[in-house]
C-alpha cells in the first residue's frame, strides 16, 4: 500500500469537499428560496466537517493537508453566479438544484474512483464509504425535494 497514493487521493477529496463547501455558501447567499438556502447552509457545514475529518487523517500520517479550492471549482462557481443572475426567482430553485446535482455527481464519482483505485486500510475505507453514502443520501433527498417543489408549481 503506497502511502503517497493514499495521501494524494485524500488530498484530492479534501479539495473537492472544499469546492463544494464554498459553492454551497456562495449559492446560499445568492438565492432567495428559503428551503434551498437552508439546505445549502446545512450541507456546506457538513462538507466542512467531512474535509476536516480527512485533514486529520493526513495530519495523523505526519503530512500537511492543503485546504484550498480548485481552479475547476472556482470556474464552476463563476458559471453558477452567472446562471443565478440570469435566472428568474421562480426558476431559481430548479436551476440551482440542477447545478448542485451536477457537482454532487462529480464528487460521488471522485469518491468511487478513490475507493476502487487506491488500496487503503479498512478503517480509512470505511470513512470514505460513509462520506460517499452521506453525499448520495443528500443528493437523493435534494432530488426528491426538487420533484416535490416542481409538482407544487405545476
Amino acid at each position: 500500500m503506497d502511502s503517497s497514493n493514499v495521501k494524494d487521493a485524500i488530498q484530492d477529496l479534501i479539495i473537492r469537499l472544499k469546492d463544494a463547501e464554498k459553492g454551497y455558501l456562495e449559492i446560499s447567499k445568492a438565492v432567495s428560496n428559503p428551503t434551498l438556502k437552508s439546505w445549502l447552509n446545512k450541507y456546506a457545514k457538513e462538507r466542512h466537517q467531512m474535509h476536516r475529518v480527512l485533514e486529520s487523517i493526513v495530519v495523523a500520517k505526519g503530512e500537511n493537508a492543503v485546504v484550498e479550492t480548485s481552479f475547476l471549482g472556482d470556474l464552476h462557481r463563476m458559471f453558477i453566479d452567472i446562471k443565478i443572475s440570469n435566472t428568474s426567482a421562480d426558476k431559481e430553485y430548479d436551476a440551482m438544484v440542477t447545478e448542485i446535482e451536477r457537482g454532487a455527481g462529480v464528487l460521488i464519482s471522485d469518491y468511487e474512483k478513490v475507493l476502487s483505485e487506491v488500496p487503503m486500510l479498512p478503517t480509512l475505507q470505511t470513512t470514505i464509504r460513509a462520506q460517499k453514502m452521506t453525499i448520495e443520501n443528500e443528493l437523493f433527498n435534494l432530488v426528491a425535494l426538487k420533484e416535490e417543489f416542481n409538482s407544487v408549481i405545476a
